[in-house]
């Protein structure tokens, strides 16, 4: 009888010594296992990531993160990717911020969800060219859930026209997807163009504002 008192305890111990490995090695939480598929956190690393890209376009990453949409803070866990490019040159036109628009998305869209399987949304914003203040408005941008990447056909193919026609007006993102761009780019004749195509009224009433 002792003996066999003696074989379960040591089972037992077994049994807790095992569970304890166990706990160590299996992620426990969602967090931790997003964070395993995610891109880099910090500036640098993403910056060498993303500039072999878009330096093509003559833009290079000024800013970027990834974040915690609840609360809008950085984190490094955080399953928003935030992007934020400027023009390497000056000279840069209201039309080449259009047509780069449609460039970055080409680009980026679906590829970092398809990249980051961890990554819940994205978002890219186009700045102005050398402006000394630190938090910049943008000139675009867009925004996308990857619970939304079917709002839009074809990504990689689509035009200005079917980007705007998926867009909601007004910035928000519980609509999972928009695009924006600041007022000076919607007299360009690209925009106007594409808006009329999209059945906007008018490019002055874009975006509620």
């Amino acid at each position: 009888m002792a003996r066999r008192r003696v074989a379960l305890g040591l089972l037992a111990a077994a049994l807790v010594a095992l569970s304890a490995l166990v706990a160590t090695v299996v992620p426990t939480n969602r967090a931790s296992a997003a964070g395993t598929d995610l891109p880099p956190s910090t500036l640098d690393a993403l910056q060498r990531r993303f500039d072999p890209q878009v330096e093509a376009l003559g833009l290079r990453v000024t800013r970027a993160m990834l974040q915690n949409l609840q609360t809008y803070e950085q984190d490094p866990e955080g399953t928003h990717l935030a992007l934020y490019v400027e023009p390497i040159k000056p000279g840069y036109t209201n039309a080449q911020y259009l047509k780069n628009f449609t460039k970055l998305t080409h680009l980026l869209v679906p590829a970092v969800f398809e990249r980051w399987k961890g990554l819940e949304s994205f978002d890219i914003c186009q700045e102005p060219v050398d402006d000394p203040r630190a938090v910049p408005p943008p000139v675009t941008q867009i925004f996308v859930e990857r619970d939304s990447l079917d709002r839009v056909s074809g990504w990689r193919r689509a035009n200005l026209t079917q980007l705007l026609a998926a867009s909601p007006r007004v910035r928000s993102i519980a609509a999972g997807y928009y695009v924006y761009f600041a007022p000076d780019l919607r007299d360009e004749p690209l925009f106007v163009d594409a808006a009329a195509k999209a059945g906007w009224t008018t490019a002055s009433t874009a975006f509620g504002h």
